[in-house]
């Protein structure tokens, strides 16, 4: 069998989690700076480009069936293990951005430092908890059989 989560379901996740991320982007960009200007700035930059970079992941996982089992109410389930090596593989994926767009937008390495080491801790949290109760969620789960050639 393969447990599969449809296109809809991706991007429905990928909408959530920009939600989520755009909130603390413009949260830790204010702490950071000071300006209300940058935090929009660099939330807003993070919004488009890295919603591109998670749907690419999302697809990726999605054609990994690691650590995924059968769950008669929801289908499928993933399992712990899978979670956490989703929240270290989008980690890699995202630290690029998450360390050149606030420097691009202040001009400062220490402030761009900064916002990746807030962005690291707190997103962390946040993709664990995202994808918990993403997968609780039935909708836009399926499962397919195997093909037997």
């Amino acid at each position: 069998m393969k447990f599969l989560e449809n296109h809809p379901r991706t991007l429905v996740k990928v909408i959530s989690w920009r939600v989520l991320l755009t909130i603390s982007h413009f949260i830790n960009g204010l702490i950071v700076t000071g300006s209300i200007v940058a935090g929009l700035k660099i939330a807003g930059w993070s919004a488009v480009l890295n919603s591109i970079l998670y749907w690419i992941h999302e697809r990726i996982w999605n054609w990994l069936q690691w650590n995924r089992k059968p769950k008669d109410n929801l289908f499928f389930q993933d399992g712990h293990p899978r979670t956490t090596t989703k929240m270290i593989t989008w980690r890699i994926v995202v630290n690029f951005s998450n360390f050149f767009i606030p420097y691009f937008i202040t001009g400062s390495w220490g402030q761009a430092g900064a916002f990746f080491t807030i962005a690291v801790i707190v997103n962390m949290a946040l993709f664990y908890g995202h994808e918990r109760i993403w997968n609780r969620i039935r909708w836009g789960k399926e499962i397919k059989e195997n093909a037997v050639g």
